[in-house]
């Protein structure tokens, strides 16, 4: 009985969401007051309904034109606008039990009319087949926590790298670089076909798996106009296509910029992040699904 009570305090600010002159200094605090719940929460099942409240109350909140100004600081959830002003996308996680998780994401787009419309992105992996090369609608949304995103110019206009961590299981961890574009009545569209691997593939998006206990690099560097990550490699060469023994080896890969398309390059040296432009390279004997690059000539991490 005491849940139920709990849960039924924080329908009380839904009330206010429909009143002309929102307060968001308020709503913030209502969120925010849900969301710490949500983290502090050990049962998966009232974990799960709280977050119910919160994609609730959220959703609401952002409907209000004016929100796509207001920066929500104070609630921890992943936050990304893009340089041009055109949508912000808001993705967060509630974990389950074995070791899995829940993922979720509101996308704001500016129109072209200067109205500001909310789709919800609704995890789809266990529905796509080709995770290199599918696009994907708002429906099937790859999921992900998004940390960092360029834009980058196509013949369409403007197209945008997303990063993101999926925590994925108690075994292995994902990094994922999609592209997210619109088509001409705005509708957002995830994966397209820019990632160059020495002119033999044209892929949609990258995606790498690796063991759960360890950190991978994936960031963008802006001076150079590179996706800068690690290069994975098995812990012996008989765990070659198991990722839960995958890891750095210690030498970092990139996608660099050229034109429309991301290039990719191997063997960056960071320690010099403005040298030349750097060549495509020979491709890997195989890019892996899901794990990408393996190199089967490369010493294997000790």
């Amino acid at each position: 009985m005491r849940s139920v009570v709990f849960l039924g305090l924080f329908f009380l600010p839904l009330s206010l969401f429909s009143q002309a002159a929102f307060d968001f200094v308020k709503t913030e605090d209502s969120l925010k007051l849900v969301f710490n719940s949500i983290s502090a929460e050990t049962s998966y099942s009232r974990r799960d309904s709280l977050n119910t409240i919160f994609l609730g109350m959220l959703r609401s909140t952002l409907e209000v034109q004016s929100s796509f100004t207001y920066p929500f600081d104070s609630i921890r959830i992943g936050k990304l606008k893009s340089p041009d002003g055109r949508f912000r996308i808001f993705t967060w996680n509630i974990p389950q039990p074995g070791g899995y998780q829940k993922y979720f994401g509101l996308l704001q787009v500016k129109k072209a009319d200067g109205n500001v419309a909310l789709i919800e992105l609704k995890d789809g992996r266990k529905n796509i087949t080709d995770v290199k090369n599918e696009k994907l609608p708002a429906d099937r949304w790859i999921a992900a926590l998004y940390y960092q995103l360029a834009q980058f110019p196509t013949a369409n206009g403007n197209a945008y790298v997303l990063l993101g961590y999926d925590f994925n299981n108690l075994f292995t961890s994902k990094k994922i670089i999609d592209v997210l574009t619109f088509d001409s009545q705005g509708t957002p569209i995830f994966g397209s076909p820019v990632f160059n691997v020495d002119g033999k593939y044209r892929l949609s998006r990258i995606v790498f798996e690796f063991n759960a206990r360890v950190n991978m690099v994936l960031r963008y560097n802006d001076d150079s106009k590179t996706i800068v990550f690690d290069h994975l490699s098995p812990s012996s060469p008989e765990f070659a296509g198991d990722f839960q023994y995958y890891g750095p080896d210690g030498s970092f890969d990139g996608f660099k910029l050229e034109g429309t398309e991301w290039v990719y390059v191997r063997d960056l040296d960071l320690r010099n992040p403005r040298r030349s432009k750097p060549k495509p390279v020979n491709a890997p004997v195989d890019i892996k699904e899901p794990g990408f690059l393996y190199k089967p000539n490369s010493s294997p991490k000790k």
